[in-house]
């Protein structure tokens, strides 16, 4: 039997998830949602779907689970409504555009009293960052962790932007690998001429340990790198991809500038990892309460470079339907 999904949001993020959705044995792209016309249009052509409105999606029949690729601002709306509902659901971070609309997620899933719903940090697939988090358990206890994320071509963005789309994977990195809340933050921004802003985060994490995100926007190329340094070692993830070019006497190496390049594996297998838990009807990955933390210090992160000064991050007692889910979960 064939699990119906339904699609909210059609973009570049929720064509490449329908088309991955589509691929998998066992799920079929039976409705989708966008709010312009055309984006829809094309989707469900190309999967044989129709076209509703987002919460129509939700409630149709045959829509057994719905995966959220729309604006930031609706995806907490439209989690909270897949929840109530009773459907399976993959949101694509962040939880919502504020901390307040992650917690109405987080208080819907806790009400209807099981998880259903995974969380699109998609780098717990992604093959470097997996390898990495198998070897951690043979160095010890981590001392430090740190992160390094630049983009490039970014316009300009408002420090709450910045550190929604782009910081919240490297928050999320550094709890899932260490397996750690942080408990305060300290930030660095340098401001630039072109208006745009250099990061250094550094996160006070439960254990004592450090995580460090170093952030750039309009860099040279497109970098996502994670180096660990523990009591017996460290490990690290290399700058990816690479290729070498000798002509002549010259040699040079070019590097990546497309941030869905780079994670193109991680996306797929994210999906085939939610595909496998809808055949099982059960829920794994990052939960809603990863999502959550995530946001809680991404809010954080924001007051402290509002301030100049250190913040507390502080976190609701996690509920007891996470309580069987480690922190992060790499070791």
């Amino acid at each position: 039997m064939s699990i119906g999904v339904g699609i909210i949001g059609c973009g570049g993020m929720g064509s490449w998830h329908a088309d991955n959705v589509a691929a998998q044995p066992g799920l079929r792209v039976v409705a989708v949602a966008d709010p312009v016309a055309s984006s829809a249009e094309q989707v469900a052509q190309r999967h044989g779907a129709r076209t509703l409105d987002g919460l129509e999606v939700i409630a149709a029949p045959d829509v057994d689970a719905v995966l959220i690729a729309s604006s930031d601002d609706t995806h907490a709306g439209f989690a909270v409504a897949a929840i109530e509902a009773g459907k399976w659901c993959f949101c694509e971070k962040p939880l919502g555009a504020t901390l307040e609309q992650a917690c109405e997620v987080l208080d819907a899933e806790v009400a209807a009293g099981v998880r259903r719903t995974r969380v699109g940090f998609m780098r717990e697939l992604d093959p470097a960052h997996t390898q990495l988090a198998a070897t951690l358990a043979t160095l010890g206890p981590i001392t430090r962790l740190r992160c390094v994320h630049r983009n490039v071509d970014a316009a300009p963005r408002d420090i709450d932007v910045v550190f929604a789309q782009s910081l919240i994977h490297d928050i999320h990195t550094i709890r899932w690998l260490s397996g750690q809340e942080f408990t305060r933050v300290t930030v660095y921004a340098v401001g630039r001429d072109d208006g745009f802003r250099d990061l250094l985060l550094v996160g006070e994490l439960t254990d004592g340990s450090l995580g460090l995100i170093d952030f750039e926007d309009q860099a040279f190329a497109y970098e996502v790198q994670v180096e660990v340094t523990a009591a017996a070692g460290m490990a690290a993830t290399l700058p990816h991809p690479r290729s070498l070019t000798r002509s002549g006497a010259t040699e040079s190496i070019s590097v990546g500038t497309d941030w869905f390049a780079r994670f193109e594996e991680a996306y797929r297998l994210e999906i085939e990892a939610w595909a496998r838990d809808l055949a099982a009807q059960t829920i794994g990955g990052p939960s809603v309460w990863d999502g959550y933390a995530a946001q809680v210090v991404a809010r954080a992160g924001e007051v402290a470079v509002l301030s100049g000064s250190p913040a507390e991050v502080v976190l609701a007692d996690r509920p007891r339907l996470y309580a069987q889910q480690s922190t992060g979960g790499a070791r």
